[in-house]
């Protein structure tokens, strides 16, 4: 198996498995706890959300911004969680268009946003502080989103496929002033399957065609690792990132190398598409065309730290190692 090369067909493995263990774990964990879960073992309507790995990760972590999950928060995804196990339906893989709502009470419960913002704003030295766009923002961009799908659909065919799958939800959002980190998205393991993107500052198709590649690839590096690390590095130290203006540590860098690499195939296919049928305006082609430099310099900076310092596990040597062999066969970076 190439871990690298866009696959519809993995990515539909990762969804059932990460769905399939997210149930398992919730009916193992209610039913230890005073709630109980139910004594039939039905199918969950599907498709699994955001929501659904937010509740569960309320009831088993704590975020580092927080002390500890509020017990109004643990009991309310408590109830989130027996209602869901209370339907039952089929656990297929969906292959969708994903929804695209706003970050805001129109859509979300107070409950609710709070959880997306306890595990997408996890960093209290990073925070986004993200709240809801404003409606000239979400209509721009869902727009734009449009827009950026339908190349994505055209150029990459199963890079799309591979977002249908993984993505179910786009959050648009935006920073409400007090953050402290700009950020264009965000995406987490305890909201899988889901991103939030800044819609203040992704403006344009061609930011958002570059965000909903990087944080699908994130999303499916997280699938890929769900039982075993990429690193056994200490996550206490941190090292520099090509792609964020703070010390991350080896983990952050080596999903910084593979959604490097994934923007990289993203941009260059979209470019090969424009030379056979003039799909983009001179602009856009010479906007890709700087962002696939950016991005190919990135992984090889990843690169350079991740096989000099990183203490890499099984899976994450074999996952590098099909990214250095795609980069390489195709923007391989003469030393200086």
């Amino acid at each position: 198996m190439n871990y690298f090369e866009p696959s519809v067909a993995r990515a539909r493995e990762c969804r059932r498995a990460m769905d399939e263990a997210l149930w398992s774990s919730v009916r193992q964990l209610l039913a230890d706890g005073e709630a109980g879960a139910p004594a039939s073992d039905p199918a969950i309507t599907g498709p699994t959300d955001l929501l659904d790995y937010g509740a569960y990760f309320d009831l088993t972590l704590v975020p580092p911004a927080e002390a500890e999950v509020p017990a109004g928060a643990r009991a309310s995804a408590t109830r989130h969680l027996l209602g869901r196990l209370a339907l039952a339906d089929d656990l297929e893989p969906r292959t969708a268009p994903p929804r695209v709502t706003n970050f805001s009470a129109e859509t979300y419960s107070a409950d609710q946003m709070e959880r997306m913002r306890r595990w997408w704003d996890t960093e209290p030295a990073n925070r986004m502080a993200i709240t809801r766009a404003t409606d000239d923002e979400f209509a721009r961009a869902c727009e734009q989103a449009a827009i950026a799908m339908a190349h994505l659909r055209d150029a990459a065919p199963e890079l799309h496929g591979e977002v249908e799958t993984i993505v179910l939800d786009i959050v648009f959002s935006r920073p409400d002033g007090t953050n402290l980190i700009n950020y264009g998205g965000a995406s987490s393991f305890a909201l899988w399957g889901a991103v939030t993107i800044n819609a203040e500052t992704q403006r344009e198709w061609a930011q958002l065609y570059r965000q909903i590649v990087h944080e699908t690839g994130h999303n499916l590096l997280f699938g890929m690792a769900r039982e075993q690390p990429l690193v056994m590095d200490n996550p206490a130290e941190r090292r520099p990132s090509p792609i964020r203006a703070d010390a991350r540590p080896m983990d952050g860098i080596f999903h910084a190398a593979f959604v490097s690499a994934r923007e990289a195939l993203a941009f260059d296919l979209l470019l090969c598409r424009h030379e056979d049928v003039g799909c983009l305006s001179d602009d856009d082609a010479g906007v890709f065309a700087d962002l696939l430099e950016l991005s190919v310099l990135a992984f090889w900076d990843c690169i350079e730290t991740l096989r000099a310092e990183a203490r890499l596990t099984e899976l994450g040597q074999a996952i590098l190692a099909d990214c250095e062999a795609y980069m390489t066969a195709n923007f391989a970076v003469e030393p200086c």
